[in-house]
């Protein structure tokens, strides 16, 4: 009995320090470049890299499989309902731009099971050029980044808890497309990128992202799949859900991510954190199914959007 105590506390160390390896960046042996740590030496460094059931991939639509999954629910997302005392915090850990999130963001619905998922953070993935970047392909086709919206399963106690089991989170993917003008909901996140060029650096974000000022109007089309994360240890854990309709953002604001470096201020040379994704991985056996939901938005209206249409509706009544 005392030597599985001492097993399962040693797995739970182990699963510990390899998630901080991954947030904070520092002492991991990983990369994106063509060399002995990038993504095609992954798997001789962390085994579950070569899984049979890895992220990201090609999506294929003459493959995939329609079915309802019904809509999100979304708390925490709008102007309207932003948790109190939301706080976020805009790092570079050496590997790319991440965004940590303090507060009650919520996500479920869509056949995401009966328990809420709670977003932790999100980051990016993004190309040198614009014709690569994504992480997630459709048809062969890559966008210029993609953003990953991280949430776990509040089933479990905490975020480290949920890594330890298949159903432990699930991620938003939003492909980043080009456009001519900036994305003004994306301003205040983006000048604070600008001062996070070197590992470790963080700034905190005000004004925090209201997510459904940033989102597609129409969350109803997604790819949903089981799959893992998309960098090492590379954990197959991962509900996916890829919306098919991207976040715009103009060519400066890309170029915001481009000049990030995966170094320290004081290194002696930079080194450019450049097409930060991992090349997509076999299907294998898996099905990826396309949402068939017909809402106009994709989103449970909040309380307060309802509370606006009774009220006008009665209005109506009243007046004839």
């Amino acid at each position: 009995m005392e030597t599985t105590s001492c097993r399962c506390m040693c797995v739970v160390v182990c699963l510990f320090v390899a998630v901080l390896s991954v947030q904070a960046g520092s002492g991991s042996s990983w990369g994106y470049l063509d060399n002995e740590e990038g993504p095609n030496n992954w798997t001789a460094i962390y085994d579950e890299c070569g899984g049979l059931q890895q992220s990201p991939i090609d999506i294929v639509t003459a493959s995939v499989v329609a079915k309802d999954l019904g809509d999100f629910t979304l708390v925490g997302f709008g102007a309207d309902d932003v948790p109190a005392g939301a706080v976020m915090t805009v790092s570079n850990n050496g590997h790319g731009v991440v965004v940590s999130m303090q507060g009650d963001y919520q996500v479920s619905g869509a056949d995401l099971g009966p328990t809420a998922y709670k977003a932790v953070q999100f980051h990016f993935h993004w190309g040198s050029v614009n014709s690569r970047g994504s992480e997630h392909t459709v048809d062969g086709k890559a966008y210029a980044g993609e953003l990953h919206i991280v949430c776990f399963n509040t089933k479990y106690a905490d975020f480290n808890e949920a890594l330890q089991n298949d159903d432990g989170l699930t991620v938003l993917g939003f492909f980043l497309d080009v456009q001519a003008e900036d994305n003004a909901a994306l301003a205040p996140l983006f000048d604070a990128i600008s001062m996070i060029q070197f590992e470790n650096d963080e700034v905190p974000l005000s004004p925090t992202v209201v997510f459904k000022n940033i989102f597609p109007s129409d969350l109803s089309p997604f790819y949903r799949y089981s799959g893992s994360l998309t960098t090492p240890p590379c954990f197959e854990i991962v509900t996916w859900n890829v919306f098919s309709k991207p976040i715009m953002v103009s060519e400066a604001q890309l170029m915001t991510f481009r000049r990030q470096f995966a170094n320290e201020r004081n290194a002696s040379a930079n080194i450019t954190l450049t097409d930060t994704f991992r090349p997509v991985q076999a299907v294998d056996s898996r099905t990826i199914f396309l949402n068939t939901a017909s809402s106009a938005s994709g989103l449970v209206a909040s309380s307060s959007l309802v509370a606006m249409v009774i009220i006008k509706m009665l209005a109506s009544v009243l007046d004839d």
